[in-house]
């Protein structure tokens, strides 16, 4: 599938050190990582809802938060990639960290507001729902996300790529985050113990931490870090 995206979407894909051809690359990413993302967003938080699990909505919003990234990152391609003028004769390419850090404080404050959720749940449980469907999303989201980390991981090392590798890193912790929310749903559909609040929190705090971890990420380019 990556070849076949590549090959379709990436014009003289093969030329890795064109600036025009790692653009292409970066629109390509940005672009699929939307599409994945905000379909499992809305997989997710409609099951979430069907069987009031707060873990299941936390995990939808985790994807949410990757689309909101993509959604920066294809910006920021697209305006880094503009050519230096008289006002901006280093280029435009910084746009890129500060759409980041952008986004970076929407999902700290999303992981806040989680992870108060979730501890709220945990104290007073809800009760839930349990669906079929539910795991076949929960399992077919880990399959996709396991996937878009074979991905990004592919094109970071095609175009040697900081930026797409930690986004392959960032699809691997999101199927350990999604495989708490499916373990904490089967122990209750087993054993009648209810986890919810507490697959929430770990979630949450998934969320909260790759917010932190983008933001520096971002702020130590403005903030003058050195070229290697």
């Amino acid at each position: 599938m990556t070849e076949f995206l590549v090959k379709h979407f990436v014009k003289d894909y093969e030329k890795t050190e064109k600036v025009s051809v790692r653009t292409a690359y970066g629109t390509l990413a940005s672009t699929v990582g939307i599409f994945c993302n905000v379909l499992l967003f809305l997989m997710k938080i409609t099951i979430g809802i069907m069987i009031h699990s707060i873990s299941v909505i936390a995990d939808a919003f985790n994807n949410l938060s990757d689309a909101g990234s993509s959604i920066i990152s294809f910006i920021g391609v697209k305006i880094a990639s503009k050519p230096a003028d008289k006002e901006h004769p280093f280029g435009h390419g910084r746009i890129e960290y500060i759409s980041g850090l952008i986004v970076a404080a929407a999902i700290i404050v999303m992981g806040v507001e989680l992870f108060r959720s979730s501890v709220a749940r945990i104290f007073n449980p809800d009760e839930m729902y349990f669906s079929i469907l539910s795991v076949i999303i929960l399992v077919g989201s880990i399959l996709m996300k396991t996937w878009m980390f074979l991905f990004n991981r592919s094109l970071g090392k095609r175009l040697d790529s900081a930026a797409m590798l930690a986004t392959s890193t960032d699809s691997l912790s999101d199927c350990v985050a999604t495989a708490v929310v499916l373990l904490s749903l089967l122990l209750w559909k087993i054993t009648g113990i209810n986890i919810d609040g507490i697959a929430g929190t770990i979630v949450a705090i998934f969320v909260f931490v790759a917010g932190v971890q983008a933001a520096r990420d971002t702020l130590q380019p403005l903030l003058g870090q050195p070229a290697d």
